[in-house]
């Protein structure tokens, strides 16, 4: 009787170890594609949305990592339909494995696709695969030249459609959000949001003889209420950049009285703030932007005091300049009504009520630099 039990405990585990060995629908992760970046346009005759989709595999970047490094060829794929959905599902069709959403990086909006974004937002937000921390931006430039831009040593990674920060000098005064912050931003009452602009540099880099093109951050549209604003070009922006991104490290032009250029001061330390207090007028705002640099370059002889004050003359005019751009656009370009109304939300009630726009208030601009030291040569 012993043996028989134990002859029945073998055999079930048995049919245990067979039934529990893999999972029959198991698939290789090298035989899964991904969408790495969507661009989706709208036209507003044929009332039909584009998606375009790049494509890529995991055996794909293993081979860009390899020792030969050779460049994985580009999948750029190309649908339309009534909705992003329905164009994604007319791209799908001549797929034979369908490609996954799961490492989607970047999205980009056609810059006259913008009125659309609400239907955008509900297609992408829908998506249980598409995850909030997707970067957005928007662009001018075709689509289908944008994604498939070549990437620097020849490796899907290296492009500002997977790696969306810049971390130099030349970092712009606006860079990608998340999805997950525009969208907070986007149903703001009060907010006024910025999507960076990408363009295509067709000129800078040559591999070899052969010219590359590469993607670039050149201004902004303002989004304000739910609605396209204003595209904004990178002399505004650099005006009000302390009030948008994290200045350190960037460059700071310092220029005489004359407007001839004296020397370069590499920001330490920058930030813009906002201040509002009522008048017999309505009420006036006060921007008061603090800044520490150190000299980078030096072209001209001139002491600490004197840079300081040609720096702060120069961010003052371009503060100025770039306020009085917003005046006439309509577009609050440093958060003067988020201001208003967080912190002052009776007067943003009146301001309301009577139909005027915040960027009708005036603005007085305040600006302090601190020179903190020369580099490693003394001032001439």
């Amino acid at each position: 009787m012993s043996r028989m039990r134990a002859a029945t405990r073998l055999l079930a585990l048995a049919f245990m170890a067979v039934i529990l060995t893999s999972c029959w629908d198991q698939r290789s992760i090298q035989e899964t594609s991904y969408f790495t970046s969507l661009g989706i346009d709208f036209d507003e005759k044929q009332k039909l949305f584009s998606v375009y989709g790049t494509l890529i595999t995991m055996a794909d970047v293993a081979k860009t990592e390899g020792p030969s490094g050779k460049a994985a060829p580009a999948y750029l794929g190309h649908g339309e339909g009534e909705s992003p959905q329905l164009a994604l599902e007319a791209l799908y069709r001549s797929t034979q494995l369908r490609p996954s959403l799961d490492h989607l990086m970047t999205i980009v909006v056609k810059q006259r696709a913008l009125s659309r974004m609400p239907d955008i937002l509900d297609s992408i937000n829908r998506a249980r695969t598409v995850r909030y921390n997707v970067f957005i931006a928007a662009t001018t430039e075709p689509l289908d030249e944008l994604l498939a831009s070549d990437t620097f040593f020849n490796s899907p990674m290296y492009t500002f459609l997977y790696a969306h920060r810049v971390h130099s000098p030349a970092a712009p005064p606006v860079q990608m959000i998340s999805l997950q912050a525009f969208v907070r931003q986007f149903y703001e009452e009060s907010h006024t949001t910025f999507l960076p602009l990408l363009k295509l540099d067709r000129a800078s880099w040559k591999q070899g003889n052969k010219t590359k093109t590469y993607i670039f951050y050149d201004g902004a549209h303002a989004i304000a209420g739910r609605k396209a604003r204003a595209a904004l070009n990178e002399k505004i922006l650099q005006g009000v950049k302390w009030y948008h991104s994290n200045p350190t490290g960037t460059f700071l032009e310092v220029r005489d009285d004359a407007g001839k250029f004296v020397a370069i001061l590499i920001v330490t330390k920058g930030k813009g703030r906002i201040s509002y207090s009522e008048n017999a007028k309505g009420g006036a705002f006060k921007a008061v932007i603090r800044v520490q640099a150190y000299i980078y370059e030096l072209h001209d002889m001139a002491g600490e005091r004197q840079l300081e004050t040609w720096a702060q003359n120069g961010i003052r005019e371009k503060l100025e300049q770039s306020l009085a751009s917003g005046r006439e656009s309509r577009v609050d370009l440093i958060g003067l009504e988020d201001k208003l109304y967080r912190h002052h939300p009776a007067a943003w009630k009146r301001l309301k009520r009577d139909g005027r726009e915040v960027t009708d208030l005036p603005c007085e601009v305040v600006v302090d630099v601190k020179v903190t030291n020369s580099g490693k040569l003394k001032l001439k």
